[in-house]
């Protein structure tokens, strides 16, 4: 079952593929922490080298979908500068019908994990917690990505509580870059975190806290200040680089990678860069995600890569340029 804790050896083991393959292979030392999270057993490990493999091949299906990133909801409390959801989103709002969510898992019991998020805040669903839960009950590890500004007394247990995996927080570089993009209290935030941890230490939770970075030309003379700040407080620290306009001029791995993206009315789309549903490949209530993720669209898609062509969607969507960090869809 892809869902079950691996023991400390199988762990260690898949650690150290997930090492070699980031510095060897994908030569990207730094996604080695991002590696661990997502393929901790064996056979998680092994799912994602096949899926590499047919995308190496070039193969028009791939191989099989290991996890999903479900937006339970594009609202949002906050209007970050680097974030379309209340800058420039022209798609409507809303949250996922529970119905969806339980169906996505039900057909899915065998993935590797569920991300509850993909734009916007899911600490406003007002079912998260039982969502998170149902998963959990289920076998799917559940993440959670979050801006941090919803969490008082009640919601600090309910994390604890529901069977969540992993949280993590949304920090952009230091106390000054953080407040002009986001324009919400760092203090406020890192007070938070520390209460969550220490909470979760004296209850004996499993959750892991994480914080990520967005970097960019606006924040990444913050990330010496980000890292120290944060380490030892997180649990992982992670930079990641801003989606920014270049033109493409290589296939994109994350068409096969084994990761699906239910946007909150249960369309599909193609990858987690598509925040309007731009490139919708199916509707999750309507087939099951694993026919979607080989059906005609999505190979339709994976054509065009393998022969250049790329769709207007992918034609120019590049990363911020940084020695610092790793790209991600390379």
């Amino acid at each position: 079952m892809m869902g079950r804790k691996p023991g400390r050896l199988e762990t260690k083991a898949a650690g150290l593929l997930a090492g070699a393959a980031s510095r060897y292979y994908l030569r990207k030392p730094d996604l080695r922490e991002l590696l661990e999270v997502k393929f901790p057993t064996l056979d998680a490990v092994a799912r994602a080298a096949m899926n590499e493999i047919w995308f190496r091949a070039r193969r028009e299906t791939g191989w099989k979908l290991t996890s999903v990133n479900l937006e339970i909801t594009n609202h949002c409390n906050l209007y970050c500068t680097i974030c379309p959801v209340n800058t420039t989103m022209r798609r409507g709002k809303g949250f996922m019908d529970p119905a969806l969510f339980r169906k996505v898992i039900d057909e899915n019991r065998d993935f590797d994990f569920a991300l509850t998020f993909q734009w916007g805040e899911p600490l406003l669903h007002p079912e998260v917690f039982e969502l998170v839960r149902y998963a959990a009950d289920r076998g799917v590890r559940p993440m959670l990505t979050s801006n941090g500004t919803r969490l008082d007394p009640d919601r600090r247990r309910a994390l604890l509580q529901c069977g969540l995996e992993r949280i993590t927080f949304s920090v952009d570089g230091d106390r000054e870059t953080h407040e002009r993009i986001r324009g919400y209290s760092w203090d406020r935030l890192r007070e938070d975190v520390i209460r969550l941890r220490e909470e979760r230490d004296r209850a004996g939770a499993r959750l892991r806290i994480d914080v990520s970075m967005v970097v960019d030309e606006a924040t990444e003379a913050a990330l010496d200040r980000y890292l120290a700040d944060w380490k030892g407080l997180a649990d992982r620290v992670q930079a990641i680089p801003k989606f920014t306009p270049k033109e493409r001029t290589t296939p994109c791995r994350e068409l096969w990678r084994g990761a699906a993206v239910v946007l909150w009315d249960g369309r599909v789309t193609i990858c987690c860069a598509d925040s309007e549903g731009a490139a919708v490949v199916g509707n999750a209530w309507e087939a099951p995600l694993q026919e979607i993720w080989n059906g005609p669209e999505m190979r339709e898609f994976r054509r065009a890569h393998r022969e250049r062509r790329f769709p207007r969607i992918c034609a120019f969507c590049g990363e911020f340029d940084s020695p610092r960090v790793s790209k991600r869809f390379s």
